[in-house]
């Protein structure tokens, strides 16, 4: 029993050193296999062409194309044509003659104008003529391309940076005077006339010490002023009553102007049919006629201008009367509505286009100072009649356009709001240089 027990645990100890073998013979085969396949090489994949995104070197293709042209800048003198300027920088009498006969469909190669530019490019190597290219003083840029043996045309316009500039100035004498005493442009002096002419007649109203502001838009092309744009806010102090504009576009509606409040200042009658002149002889019931030697009512207002002083209707309508009647020489009367008609007598000649039964716009040109008829020099002979009645226009006041609607209000009051900041900062600034030029 004894013996059988050890011969038992005798087994069990041999099974346990033979199982113990496998195990590390397993293992130790194992590490082997797996050595073997990291060791072994592998198929890679086939590499593929991946395709690459070429890279164009802008600065490389400006000065090759540099290398390649002669570039000339004309800038043209008063007598210059096309033909003398291309001769002139040697380019041969045909390719001037095939260049000229296919830009007589651009007329603006056919009328340059003395200060503007012409450009050339010519070949290095052939000096042939290859491009031409145009830049009126608008900023539109007209181009001429050979292309194999014809030439091609493009037009486009050069952009220009547009920035704010301030203008202000004090009545002494008139708004023209005044302009031209503070060195602003006589174009903004009229254009700020007709901003308040429904509310200040400026030959009338103006008075001594008067003061105006106006914000306006200046447009500069490759670092240089090209022109005044438009005025977008204006003050102006007349008589102790102060007026102010601020140019809006209400969406759906034509582009104006109107006060702080959201009002227009455009009305249906100008007070005013002349831009600049003077009231020789007002309304009256009893006026001594200077031809007649006579007393009689002068039921309208007589505007002293020089001959030829365009004359504008002061409000929307359309012509009844075109032609001579009696002592008011040329003569037109227009109907604006079932109350009002307006006439304009003593013309010197009436404008294109205007004939009976024409209609005619507020501020558009009908006729032309004269003294045609009974007058004693070029003067307008205005009058404005109200259900068949002659009353004094300089006294009426008339109602005004739609004003800025109520869901436009909010956004037209910031608008308002950053131009007279913008104001408020160009003053600021022009202080410190009129203490300046004081001293």
């Amino acid at each position: 029993m004894q013996w059988r027990k050890r011969g038992n645990l005798y087994l069990e100890r041999n099974r346990s050193l033979r199982v113990g073998r496998f195990t590390v013979l397993g293992v130790s085969l194992a590490a082997l296999v797996a050595v073997g396949f990291h060791m072994a090489p592998r198929e890679r994949p086939p590499q593929m062409d991946l395709p690459t995104t070429p890279y164009t070197d802008r600065f490389a293709q400006k000065k090759e194309y540099r290398q390649r042209f002669r570039h000339i800048v004309h800038r043209i003198k008063p007598g210059d044509t096309l033909y003398q300027i291309l001769v002139n920088h040697g380019v041969q009498s045909r390719e001037v003659g095939a260049l000229i006969a296919a830009s007589k469909s651009q007329p603006d190669f056919q009328q340059l104008r003395a200060g503007e530019s012409l450009e050339l490019f010519l070949n290095r190597n052939s000096q042939r003529l290859e491009k031409i290219r145009y830049q009126d003083m608008h900023g539109q840029v007209l181009t001429m391309s050979r292309l194999d043996r014809e030439w091609v045309s493009s037009r486009y316009d050069k952009p220009f940076v547009v920035t704010t500039a301030l203008a202000r100035g004090t009545i002494r004498d008139s708004l023209y005077q005044s302009a031209i005493d503070e060195g602003v442009d006589f174009e903004l002096a009229l254009a700020l006339a007709d901003i308040f002419a429904w509310d200040i007649d400026f030959f009338v109203d103006l008075r001594h010490q008067d003061s105006y502001q106006l914000l306006y838009e200046q447009r500069f092309r490759d670092g240089k002023l090209i022109g005044n744009g438009r005025i977008i806010a204006a003050h102006f102090l007349n008589n102790g009553t102060h007026h102010q504009a601020y140019y809006y576009q209400v969406p759906g509606r034509v582009d104006d102007y109107y006060t702080s409040d959201g009002r227009s200042l455009r009305k249906i009658f100008l007070k005013s049919p002349l831009r600049y002149s003077r009231i020789s002889s007002g309304f009256s019931r009893r006026r001594l006629h200077p031809i007649l030697k006579i007393y009689r009512p002068h039921l309208g207002i007589d505007y002293a201008a020089p001959a030829g002083t365009p004359v504008v209707a002061v409000g929307d309508g359309r012509v009844i009367f075109k032609g001579w009647k009696e002592g008011y020489g040329r003569f037109i009367a227009i109907r604006h509505n079932s109350h009002y008609t307006t006439t304009y007598g003593h013309l010197s000649r009436y404008a294109s286009r205007i004939s009976k039964g024409s209609a005619v716009k507020q501020g558009h040109v009908i006729g032309y100072v004269g003294a045609s008829g009974l007058a004693t020099g070029a003067h307008l002979d205005y009058r404005m009649k109200k259900d068949g009645r002659f009353i004094n226009p300089l006294k009426v006041r008339f109602p005004a356009a739609r004003p800025i609607p109520p869901d436009h209000l909010e956004p037209f009051r910031q608008r308002a709001a950053y131009l007279e900041d913008k104001i408020d900062q160009l003053l600021a600034q022009a202080e410190p240089l009129s203490v300046a030029a004081a001293r």
